[in-house]
């Protein structure tokens, strides 16, 4: 089962405040975004769900499955340290 490595890892703000959590691959932001997601909608959410669901297929690169992580972060104002 492949994880699918991202080049540089995204430290987010997730659960208890200053508390970074270290998102290192696609597999690990899909649970991310499906369990541990603050909110349950929005556009960058929606977007960021089906190109790491499409990353994970192989019919899209992990590095645009991260940049949309990295924008469904930023449109739930969760913190980030890295990107």
């Amino acid at each position: 089962m492949h994880c699918f490595w991202w080049d540089k890892s995204v430290e987010l703000e997730l659960g208890t405040e200053g508390k970074y959590r270290d998102v290192k691959s696609t597999r690990e932001a899909v649970e991310c975004l499906l369990q541990r997601w603050p909110r349950r909608d929005g556009p960058a959410l929606a977007a960021a769900k089906r190109v790491c669901l499409q990353a994970l297929d192989g019919k899209v690169k992990t590095e645009r499955a991260r940049r949309a992580f990295i924008k469904a972060a930023e449109e739930a104002h969760i913190s980030i340290r890295s990107h």
